[in-house]
């Protein structure tokens, strides 16, 4: 039977031994070390002359002092009871350095920060910040503003990139007022971009569309192309007084009509040529 843990290192009690209250206090002294582990700083080389009970060091390069100097780079050291225990690291051991706020873990080899580890996350299954994320919604974000800027390192470009399975699906931006839609631009159901505006949340209006395959665009009926301007729906105004705004144009198989004052219209007849 091995006298002490295999991971932290604790005294075994064993059979038949006596005073086995030293081996347990020796334990809770461990224990005591290593859970929840913080130490003051991980640069310092000399050895401290009246350091305090439980005061704790990671050991930088080349350490100086009478118990220091035997002991490696990256030792965990803890002054208990008026002598330093010595603690070799092992993959998985967390401690806190307190001179630079920040939480180290060691991986077999060295001590890395945490944070590094968290920036290099990969596969998470949700991320909520200032909210919870939920199985559709597995990015969430509850904040005042939401900044994305482009790598210093890199080229200088910012692209946002969303992709939708196939022509049938949608990939959009949706702009919501009290949790109800009310304006939609992007691949809304085929491959034309569009934008859409609502008054409930229910029914939408396509305000503009954007062909793929030619760049054609439509607004609300009214399409440009290459300065090419079509009306595609026609219409015949009831009368020469009928409503309208200055400015307005239709047309029907016979005429072009345009509203050149409020309810006034003129009208010029179409002919074959």
């Amino acid at each position: 039977m091995q006298e002490r843990t295999p991971r932290l290192g604790l005294p075994w009690l064993m059979p038949a031994q006596a005073q086995k209250h030293v081996t347990v206090n020796e334990a809770l002294a461990r224990l005591d070390m290593l859970v929840q582990a913080s130490v003051l700083s991980r640069t310092l080389s000399g050895q401290p002359e009246t350091p305090s009970e439980g005061e704790g060091y990671l050991l930088p390069d080349a350490p100086q002092g009478a118990d220091w100097s035997s002991q490696s780079e990256g030792v965990l050291m803890v002054f208990h009871e008026g002598v330093w225990t010595a603690v070799q690291p092992w993959a998985g051991l967390t401690v806190y350095v307190a001179d630079e706020a920040v939480s180290l873990i060691h991986d077999g080899a060295e001590w890395t920060a945490l944070k590094d580890q968290v920036r290099a996350l990969g596969g998470l299954e949700a991320l909520g910040v200032g909210t919870q994320a939920d199985p559709v919604n597995r990015v969430a974000i509850k904040s005042t503003g939401v900044l994305m800027s482009a790598d210093d390192a890199g080229p200088g470009d910012m692209r946002l990139t969303m992709n939708k399975s196939d022509a049938s699906r949608t990939a959009s931006l949706v702009f919501q007022s009290n949790w109800s839609g009310r304006a939609e631009l992007g691949l809304t159901g085929d491959e034309a971009f569009s934008i859409k505006v609502s008054d409930d949340g229910a029914s939408w209006l396509e305000a503009l569309k954007v062909s793929a395959g030619d760049g054609v665009v439509t607004l609300s009926g009214l399409s440009v192309l290459s300065g090419r301007l079509s009306l595609s729906a026609s219409h015949t105004p009831a009368s020469a007084a009928a409503p309208g705004q200055a400015g307005d144009l239709c047309w029907d198989g016979d005429f072009v009509y345009v509203c050149v004052a409020a309810n006034q219209w003129r009208r010029s007849a179409l002919s074959a040529w």
